[in-house]
């Protein structure tokens, strides 16, 4: 009898000092949460080479520009000027630019046969003809600009021979450049239509601006876990202020409009448009890149932070003991619902609540009106209430506290990355020169917080082939 006596004074004194609570958490109410569609804004200079230029007319324009081998051609008398002239190009074009005027200078070799005697006037069947040759460089200029179809619109006009020899024949006794200039002004409407051909068809500035249209609108992945997380551009219009020149290139002030979403799993449904849009002119556009991202933290990710944080802790309140088993986080409407497993003094679950705020002078996540849940609450009131009054409900407020330095800065990184992987990247360089990150919004979803971040930069986009 004594020993059923003992055994019931220690099961009184276990049931007392182990107190175990079993709350059930309140239903969640599942909500649609739209998030907006805000137009972002990525306006850079487009950095075009003059080396890329210099390489494109050089290899398009043959080296022969002129070969006329005809003596019977008229000059303006209506008389023939008994004059065969060839304009071979002796090296490469050399470009500089003044804003959106490009100046081309082309040192050329010029080949002439004057003729003294025709054929008919002799008994064989040749004339008597003298042949010279000089050199010069012949100095024209384009103003460029850029249709609606986004194709270049030169427009080339002569500027100036600069003679680099002597045009003299028979002994000097001959002063034929008068001759020759007229000769090369009548047939200059020619060579300059054909260098304003060899612009429009050679220098596509449609093509480099549609392959940009196109691959990025391809998802960009930036997120690698079980579940991939793709960033998907929507772009809406592009548009062009001022053409200038900076270093010696032509720059083209550019600013292409577009939405933002998220896609998620191993390969996504997408459409890309391939229409390029009509070119929209603007006498000027900021040098400033204006976005919206959506960031999201999966609750995944901060179980794992929670698990390495809590698990086996142990927390001394008031002369008990509270050791956590276990940790988990997810969304419940628009709050946060943290759930403890605990043992010791306390044994059972134990449910917190609050709503997400990011700090901006920490740069993290917090909780706000964060306690206990209703009914755990009420279970504490009635067998622990001593862990109502504690530290304890700020010390997992603490915990709960999300760094969101890191991982916002990293986004610029894996856009810029994305780019550079694709297509597009081959063709060009990103340049981000400045990034300041903000986030703005933050909603409590059933798989994830979402976050709305909001970028504020610089950028520039060099062209590497066209």
């Amino acid at each position: 009898m004594r020993y059923y006596f003992v055994g019931f004074i220690l099961l009184t004194v276990g049931l007392f000092a182990c107190k175990k609570i079993k709350p059930v958490p309140l239903p969640c109410n599942t909500q649609d949460i739209v998030i907006p569609q805000d137009t972002s804004f990525l306006s850079t200079p487009l950095v075009i080479p003059t080396q890329l230029i210099e390489d494109k007319l050089n290899q398009a324009i043959q080296k022969d520009i002129l070969n006329d081998e005809d003596f019977d051609n008229l000059n303006k008398k209506g008389k023939k000027d008994k004059l065969k002239l060839k304009v071979i190009r002796l090296g490469d074009i050399q470009v500089t630019w003044k804003d959106n005027v490009a100046r081309y200078q082309a040192p050329l070799l010029v080949l002439i046969e004057r003729q003294i005697v025709s054929k008919k006037l002799l008994p064989t069947s040749k004339s008597l003809a003298l042949k010279t040759e000089f050199s010069l460089r012949l100095v024209v200029e384009t103003t460029v600009d850029i249709g609606s179809d986004w194709k270049i619109q030169p427009q080339t006009k002569f500027i100036s021979f600069e003679w680099l020899s002597e045009v003299k024949a028979l002994g000097g006794l001959i002063d034929i450049k008068k001759i020759i200039e007229r000769r090369l002004i009548r047939q200059m409407p020619d060579i300059l239509q054909n260098m304003d051909h060899v612009i429009r068809s050679t220098v596509r500035l449609d093509h480099a601006i549609k392959r940009i249209w196109q691959n990025i609108q391809k998802p960009m992945i930036i997120n690698r876990k079980e579940q991939m997380v793709w960033l998907k551009v929507h772009p809406i219009q592009f548009e062009i202020g001022t053409i200038t020149t900076e270093a010696g290139n032509l720059v083209i002030q550019g600013r292409l409009s577009a939405t933002t979403e998220t896609l998620v799993g191993d390969d996504p449904v997408y459409v890309v448009d391939s229409v390029l849009p009509p070119l929209v002119k603007r006498s000027s556009l900021p040098n400033q890149v204006y976005a919206y991202l959506l960031s999201e933290i999966s609750y995944q990710d901060i179980n794992e932070i929670l698990d390495q944080k809590l698990k086996d802790k142990v927390f001394n309140i008031s002369g008990h003991k509270v050791k956590v088993k276990g940790a988990k986080i997810w969304g419940c409407g628009p709050n946060i619902v943290l759930h403890l497993r605990v043992g010791g003094s306390v044994r059972g679950d134990i449910y917190f609540q609050g709503v997400p705020h990011f700090d901006p002078d920490s740069q993290r996540i917090i909780i706000q009106s964060f306690n206990f849940e209703v009914r755990t609450e009420e279970a504490l009131l009635a067998s622990a209430d001593w862990l109502l009054h504690s530290v304890f409900k700020e010390q997992m407020k603490e915990v709960l506290s999300i760094p969101l330095g890191e991982k916002i800065v990293k986004i610029p990184e894996v856009i810029m990355q994305g780019i550079e992987r694709g297509k597009a990247g081959k063709k060009m360089d990103f340049i981000i020169e400045r990034w300041d990150l903000r986030p703005q919004k933050i909603w409590v979803r059933s798989e994830d917080i979402a976050i709305l971040v909001t970028v504020n930069a610089q950028a520039r986009v060099l062209l590497e082939k066209i």
